[in-house]
């Protein structure tokens, strides 16, 4: 099937594009830098660098570029300055290689050299066969008749050279951009263009029919339509980390250390679709949206623009002010009225009909920059230097990602290793991390709640306050005036007296009936002030800062608390259960675990803060409303069964009333973990909560008798079994996949047969369906694909359904036994619906091993 030229010497001859883009490179910054040194020296320095890199790395295109570079001029002291003799013989050595280069598959720069534009100029039938072969899709000239009819020498040139299948506008562009020289008057290429054009048409008019003519002028489709409908909403990346401060990038592993830093914008996430010359946009949860995006539409439907799959966000504008995410989201999917929308596109993964997801986010943004962003417009923007830079340091990082965050739109930055691919069918990119801003504010310290670890958690207010303020929202008092409190500062070793002003950095403000709340509050410095901000201050940043989505019905990224998991008494930083020593931990499966600092008493708990500072507490530190819910409920199941087991105790020790004595020795014999954790081991504590139990009667002197009449209750509540498990997805060293379920305290697993790693995305992103066995044993295993939340849905001999929410796939898993090589077998696939099946007669056989079909093997013996 024919191709664009492009994409096929894309696939044929991977080094044609790398030279042709190294060359594009160089020459752009080497021209700019020498015209304008002050303002694109440093780009030249960059571009000098990634020279002397690749000069240094042991590949094929190195072997070709030390063919034309001598090592003396590319790492000559001279050279960075663009004005110099040192840096014009670099340019001219790349600009030699793209030329005259054997590994470049442009049969004018082979056959003419440097010297194609005159030539073309001097030549008009010259001119006419350029034009044929940047038409044509195919390697076929036009035969040496037709040339001869007309007394012209036939094209010897292109004979064999697969076409550009360029639409004609874009041809004289084409040639000024890949064969202009610095000096060269490229103005006449216009002009020549038009006279060679209708001399090829009078040549190919000779020999073909007009409708051929036709199929020449119009764009060769890469694929079928069939084929190009079938590429499907794909499922955005996001990053996978965030951090907080420039240090914390130290912590993330696995980077090349140069990055793309990004603008992160407060929009809505969408997805650009451009097939056939139809244009389909989509919203983060693959709605369709196009209709309420006009200008983008018309924008992309434009000949600039091929066959293409763009990532970006949509944002709403009222006169050049930018809205918050809410307002963007209400103006599409609720009508509300007023704005201008504007998209800002920051990733490709298809180009010309061609899937370059695989390719590394460098090859992805010269895509972007050198074919996509002259066609920028206001509501249609494509990556520009003002809103993405490349760094090759984390110094640059920091001074980039600080200017970019300055601008009106942005909540921050997104940081990308340049050698990133765009994972497909995973929702986290681990080479891509976030970074938002902050906002610094003076607080007040209204109290001080401290640690054995000599860490604070301050309360934080603003004031003292008006009365009018007073009467609107809640206040405390301090030295008989009125404070608005604002929230805590947890973690915090600055140690100041209650009154004192502190510097908090802030990443939210949010406005409530109450007064505000500021969110991952953390002192950085005691400033010289004697007054906190103001509520104003409060008011306008409310208004400024993103606002909650919860109230609108919509939800974003990961289920509330699904990232984080907290457990209680055990440390388990390399998946393995190890008692240690009395506590409570958390981990989000990324950063590893931090140990929560809290103070329980018998009306509930304190949290400070976490022990370290490191990427994981901080982690945990920004997102505490998502996950102090789980501490409690872990609290309070475990207080629930502490007293079962007491309640238990003095009924099965037939008495009406055991001694405080009694049930002290049973706790600290059976129980003594719980009787620790809830009670720090204090007889006096125990005492007072039993007191308050509504199943345990108090006896003077010091007894305890049990109600029996609820008894039953408690059991059924304590009992019931819940629907939420753990998962992971493992390779295993024989190439197959285990899927881990871990759910009330059972282990078991299914082995999936696959082939290889095309394989696993085929199941876990396009529902293919793969043998499947309930797994005897957990094989030894190459790496951990991934991880997250299970949802047992409907468990019956025979059929397991399951919800996965991890950090790559988010889907729904069937396991079914199914006729298969003429006998039964077990089958493995995923869907795209997550709504769980309902059956009322559900016999809930959610233990794989005990389903009556748990033997049965693999259709077929598995392959060496």
């Amino acid at each position: 099937m024919p191709q664009t030229g492009l994409s096929f010497e894309k696939e044929t001859n991977t080094m044609t594009k790398k030279v042709l883009d190294f060359f594009e490179r160089v020459r752009y910054s080497y021209l700019s830098a020498k015209e304008n040194p002050d303002e694109y020296g440093d780009t030249w320095k960059k571009t000098v660098k990634t020279v002397r890199e690749q000069f240094d790395t042991l590949d094929d295109f190195t072997r070709e570029l030390k063919t034309y570079l001598k090592e003396d001029t590319a790492f000559s002291d001279e050279v960075y300055n663009p004005k110099s003799r040192q840096a014009k013989e670099l340019y001219e050595a790349i600009k030699e290689m793209r030329f005259k280069s054997e590994e470049v598959s442009d049969p004018f720069s082979k056959q003419l050299g440097d010297k194609v534009i005159s030539s073309l100029l001097k030549d008009e039938s010259l001119f006419a066969a350029f034009i044929h072969y940047a038409m044509r899709s195919h390697a076929n000239p036009l035969p040496d008749k037709v040339w001869e009819s007309m007394d012209l020498k036939p094209d010897e040139i292109t004979r064999d050279f697969m076409g550009l299948d360029l639409e004609p506008k874009d041809i004289p562009l084409y040639i000024i951009e890949h064969y202009g020289k610095e000096d060269e008057d490229t103005r006449r290429i216009e002009n020549k263009f038009k006279g060679a054009y209708k001399l090829l048409q009078k040549l190919f008019g000779s020999e073909y029919s007009e409708d051929k003519w036709d199929n020449l002028v119009d764009l060769d489709i890469a694929k079928s339509d069939e084929e190009k409908q079938s590429i499907d909403f794909i499922v955005p990346n996001k990053p996978m980390y965030r951090i907080f401060e420039i240090d914390d990038l130290k912590e993330i592993k696995g980077l090349t250390g140069e990055y793309i830093v990004q603008e992160k914008y407060d929009g809505m996430r969408i997805q650009l679709h451009k097939f056939n010359g139809k244009v389909t946009i989509y919203s983060y949860n693959e709605k369709d949206i196009t209709s309420k995006c006009p200008e983008q539409v018309k924008a992309l439907e434009k000949k600039s623009f091929n066959d293409c799959i763009l990532d970006g966000e949509l944002m709403l504008f009222i006169d050049d002010e930018p809205l918050h995410r809410a307002d963007t989201i209400a103006h599409v999917f609720k009508n509300k009225k007023g704005g201008e929308l504007r998209a800002h596109v920051f990733d490709i993964m298809v180009h010309e009909g061609k899937n370059i997801a695989d390719e590394t986010l460098r090859e992805r943004h010269n895509i972007l920059l050198y074919q996509y962003s002259q066609h920028s417009s206001q509501g249609l923007a494509f990556p520009s230097k003002k809103d993405t830079r490349i760094a090759d340091s984390i110094k640059e990082v920091e001074e980039y990602a600080k200017g970019i965050m300055e601008l009106p739109a942005s909540e921050g930055v997104v940081i990308k290793d340049i050698e990133s691919t765009y994972y497909i069918g995973v929702k986290k990119n681990p080479k891509w991390i976030k970074w938002k801003k902050f906002i610094d504010l003076d607080v007040v310290v209204l109290d001080d709640k401290k640690t054995k670890s000599n860490l604070h958690s301050y309360t934080m207010g603003v004031g003292p306050v008006n009365a009018e303020t007073a009467r609107n929202y809640k206040t405390v008092e301090y030295e008989d005036k009125d404070y608005l409190e604002v929230g805590k500062a947890l973690n915090t070793k600055e140690s100041v007296k209650i009154g004192s002003i502190v510097r908090v950095k802030v990443d939210e403000v949010k406005k409530g009936k109450d007064g505000f709340k500021l969110f991952s509050a953390k002192v950085i410095e005691i400033p010289e002030v004697t007054q906190s901000d103001t509520v104003e201050t409060l008011e306008q940043l409310a208004s400024k800062t993103k606002k909650s989505l919860s109230a609108m019905g919509y939800t974003f990224g990961e289920k509330v608390g699904g990232m984080f998991e907290v457990t209680s008494g055990l440390q388990n930083p390399r998946g393995q259960t190890k008692k240690v020593k009395k506590g409570y931990y958390i981990t989000d499966h990324i950063h590893g675990t931090a140990e929560i600092i809290l103070k329980e008493d018998l009306n509930g708990f304190t949290i400070y803060g976490f022990e370290g500072d490191n990427l994981m507490q901080k982690n945990a530190l920004h997102n505490i409303d998502l996950w102090k819910e789980q501490v409690a409920n872990i609290m309070k199941s475990k207080r629930s069964m502490f007293r079962l087991a007491i309640r238990n105790e003095i009924l099965e020790s037939g008495r009406d009333n055991l001694p405080f004595k009694k049930i002290l020795d049973f706790v600290v014999d059976k129980h003594q973990g719980a009787f620790a954790d809830l009670f720090d081991s204090d007889d006096g504590k125990l005492m007072s909560w039993m007191k308050q139990q509504e199943d345990l009667v108090y006896l003077h002197p010091n007894k305890f008798t049990a109600r029996e009449d609820i008894l039953e209750k408690d059991v059924e509540e304590l009992e019931k079994k819940d629907s939420m498990g753990k998962y992971s997805i493992v390779l295993r060293e024989d190439d197959n996949v285990d899927l881990i379920i871990d759910y009330q305290d059972e282990r078991m697993a299914w082995t999936i047969d696959i082939e290889g790693d095309t394989d696993i995305y085929d199941l876990f992103g396009k529902s293919g369906k793969y043998p499947a066995v309930v797994a005897k044993k957990i094989g030894e295993s190459k790496k951990i694909l991934d991880k997250g939340d299970i949802e047992l849905g409907i468990q019956k001999d025979g059929y397991h359904e399951y919800r996965l929410d991890g950090d790559k796939f988010e889907t729904r898993m069937h396991f079914r036994v199914v006729p298969l090589d003429e006998k039964k077998s077990w089958i493995a696939w995923t869907g795209k619906k997550q709504e769980m099946l309902e059956d009322k007669e559900n016999p809930n056989k959610w233990n794989i091993n005990e389903d009556s079909y748990a033997v049965l093997g693999f259709p077929s013996p598995k392959k060496d």
